[in-house]
C-alpha cells in the first residue's frame, strides 16, 4: 500500500479500508501492496477456506489470484475505467492448509487501451509456492456513481470519518 501513483489505486485500498468490497472482507483478504503494475494480498487460511482433505479449496486460491491481477491492472487502467477478468489460467502446485499465511502478487505484463495481461504467484509465508497463473484483464468504462463511491470512500479516510 505505498505507490499512490495511481488514484483509482488508492482509492481501491482506501474504500476497501472503509468497508467496500465485502467479498473480500467475507474471504479475509487484505490488500498488502499495490502500485506500478504490481499488486498484492494476504489471507490466513480458516476452516471457513478449506474443502474435504483440511486443504484450502482451489475457489480460495482462484479468488487470491484473480485479485491479485486485479490489483496489478487497477494500477494501469485509464482514467474512470474499472478491471474485469475476461480470462485466467490457474496451475496448482501444492496444497495449503489451516493457519498458513498466503501472498498473492500480480503483476502485469503488457497493458494496452483495451486489455491488460498479468502473471501471478501465489506463496506462503515461508516462501513455498502454491499455485501461479496468468490472465486476461479488461478496462471498461466505470459508471459515474461508482467512480463518485470509490472517491467519497477515499475521501472518507483521508477526513478521519470511517
Amino acid at each position: 500500500m505505498k505507490d499512490k501513483s495511481n488514484n483509482l489505486a488508492q482509492q481501491f485500498i482506501d474504500a476497501y479500508e472503509n468497508g467496500a468490497f465485502p467479498f473480500l472482507h467475507a474471504v479475509h483478504m487484505e490488500p498488502v501492496e499495490i502500485g506500478d503494475g504490481k499488486g498484492s494480498l494476504k489471507i490466513v487460511l480458516n476452516d471457513s477456506h478449506l474443502r474435504v482433505g483440511a486443504i484450502m479449496h482451489g475457489g480460495v486460491a482462484s479468488a487470491l489470484l484473480d485479485t491479485a491481477l486485479g490489483l496489478a491492472a487497477a494500477t494501469r487502467a485509464p482514467k474512470q475505467h474499472d478491471v474485469v477478468t475476461a480470462q485466467m489460467n490457474i496451475n496448482f502446485i501444492k496444497a495449503a492448509r489451516i493457519g498458513e499465511e498466503l501472498i498473492g502478487e500480480g503483476t502485469i505484463l503488457h497493458s494496452g487501451r483495451r486489455t491488460c495481461v498479468a502473471e501471478g504467484r501465489i506463496h506462503n509465508q515461508t516462501g513455498e509456492l502454491i499455485a501461479a497463473g496468468s490472465g486476461t484483464l479488461l478496462y471498461v468504462p466505470m459508471p459515474s456513481e461508482d467512480a463518485e463511491m470509490l472517491i467519497a470512500l477515499g475521501e472518507r479516510k483521508e477526513g478521519g470519518e470511517a
